[in-house]
């Protein structure tokens, strides 16, 4: 039986997809941690026929860690999976060296037949993500997603609060608000707070 390492941060994701795997005949046997620091020190002693990757983990992006991983074991297989819809996260993503790309939303057949070519030594990339790389989808100039719980902690970035006055004022943890912050930026390419939070006023998304 071969190993796969899920590198996520969501304990219910995380769930899903062990009980997805472990109930199908994928001979897999899964592993998982929370962090990408956890990822690459499991790597270090272990081998994977695949990673299935989350893209916003709270201590690095899934793309660096796909980039550190490919780097020190050339052969790891590495599949996204994300709530993440945007063309230049997956083009960056793509670029770090992931073998696929695959939405949370997608209905649990297509991940297993994913994680299946994956292995295999295909790349696969989800019916809309295909679509979108190829220019099909209307995408409003790359314009993010965003959830309500997301939109209302820009505001308060915009408004200059720290994660710790966020997290008071929406009654959530400091973690919480600083996972938010790291999606955001994701989300807009942004590398730092000051340019996200321009963007966001560029395109209309927040005003002062």
């Amino acid at each position: 039986m071969q190993n796969a390492l899920i590198v996520e941060d969501h304990p219910i994701v995380c769930e899903s997809l062990t009980t997805l795997i472990h109930s199908s005949e994928l001979d897999l046997k899964c592993h998982h941690v929370a962090t990408a620091r956890e990822g690459l020190a499991w790597l270090n002693g272990n081998k994977a026929a695949i990673i299935l990757l989350d893209i916003n983990l709270p201590d690095m992006s899934g793309i660096e860690f796909c980039r550190i991983a490919k780097s020190r074991h050339a052969n790891v297989k590495i599949l996204a999976i994300t709530s993440i819809e945007q063309r230049h996260v997956i083009d960056q993503m793509l670029e770090a060296g992931s073998n696929g790309f695959i939405l949370k939303s997608s209905d649990t057949s297509e991940i297993l037949e994913a994680i299946e070519q994956v292995i295999d030594g295909q790349q696969y990339l989800s019916k809309s993500v295909n679509e979108l790389l190829k220019g099909k989808l209307n995408t409003n100039n790359d314009l993010p997603i965003l959830t309500r719980r997301e939109v209302e902690v820009l505001k308060l970035i915009a408004d200059g609060l720290t994660n710790q006055e966020i997290a008071d004022k929406l009654f959530i943890s400091s973690w919480t608000v600083d996972s938010h912050r790291k999606n955001l930026l994701l989300k807009f390419n942004a590398k730092n707070t000051a340019i996200l939070v321009k963007t966001a006023v560029t395109k209309g998304i927040i005003s002062f």
